[in-house]
């Protein structure tokens, strides 16, 4: 659980987070209120993966085996890890 940025209490699951836009944003389960994850942070993690994926495509060819081409997977959950969870959420501005 991740911290709701309205009340500072863990009321925001890992899904919520991850899948919560500025258009469909995540609701605390303790105070009710919603927030979101900006997109650029799921921008950081497309890039981090990517380029973590490159380095592996160029390894896997200088060293001619492609097991190395596995370390593409736990390269995209260190991205989301790293740049999305990690991130701090946006309060919804009710007008």
């Amino acid at each position: 659980m991740y911290n709701c940025p309205h009340c500072n209490e863990p009321g925001i699951s890992s899904l919520q987070k991850l899948v919560s836009v500025s258009f469909a944003p995540a609701n605390c389960k303790l105070c009710g209120e919603q927030s979101y994850l900006h997109v650029i942070h799921g921008l950081y993690a497309m890039i981090t993966w990517v380029v973590l994926t490159w380095v592996f495509i160029g390894v896997a060819l200088y060293e001619q085996k492609s097991i190395y081409l596995i370390g593409t997977i736990p390269a995209l959950f260190l991205a989301i890890d790293k740049c999305m969870l990690r991130a701090p959420m946006q309060c919804v501005r009710n007008e």
